[in-house]
């Protein structure tokens, strides 16, 4: 078991972040260590969390090497999209759409 100690301020830092951070899997990584910081063992954290233990022991080596800011760092990154090389002319195609629909909508309002 990793034992880590936490300050009064790194327990109210990682209350906030459980609920305000903008991203739902660092905040799941803030709950897991401020279940952590209120001592309950690795089991019951996981199955709270629902994540594996060794999920959890991740977490808890990211926290000892670099603190809240390294645990919400987001290092997975998925497959690309086979439209991303589509960008640029789907961004044209669905701006002309729009700037359609916004003359469209203001005859209407004329009429």
């Amino acid at each position: 078991m990793l034992c880590i100690e936490f300050t009064k301020e790194e327990r109210k830092a990682l209350h906030h972040e459980r609920f305000h951070h903008p991203h739902p899997r660092v905040q799941q990584k803030m709950e897991a260590l401020w279940l952590k910081s209120h001592d309950l063992p690795h089991a019951q954290i996981a199955e709270l969390v629902q994540i594996s233990e060794e999920t959890l022991r991740a977490y808890l080596r990211a926290y000892q090497e670099g603190g809240i800011e390294k645990l919400k760092t987001i290092s997975w990154q998925g497959p690309e999209s086979e439209l991303s090389q589509h960008q640029s002319t789907l961004k044209e195609f669905f701006c002309k759409i729009r700037l359609r629909l916004s003359r469209t909508q203001q005859r209407k309002l004329r009429s």
